[in-house]
């Protein structure tokens, strides 16, 4: 998996959860959800591939985290709820 479909698959898994629960996943609550699903998507990624949790996970989290907030926040402005 590249960082760019986990990027995908975050955005994905905070969009369900922002149409499952719309008065819950709301400013910092959407925030801690990105980062929620960054860490489970990396985890899964790396146990799936049978690599090593270590620095190589962080190195591979943190752009996910980072590219998935800002997908989150591209999507905000473009839905109108900025």
């Amino acid at each position: 998996m590249t960082q760019i479909a986990a990027i995908a698959l975050v955005m994905g898994i905070v969009q369900f959860f922002k149409k499952l629960l719309p008065t819950f996943i709301q400013g910092t609550a959407a925030i801690a959800l990105v980062v929620l699903a960054s860490v489970a998507v990396t985890f899964y990624k790396f146990v799936n591939e049978g690599l090593p949790l270590g620095f190589t996970a962080v190195t591979f989290l943190v752009p996910v985290i980072v590219g998935a907030f800002s997908s989150y926040s591209l999507i905000k402005v473009a839905g109108g709820n900025a």
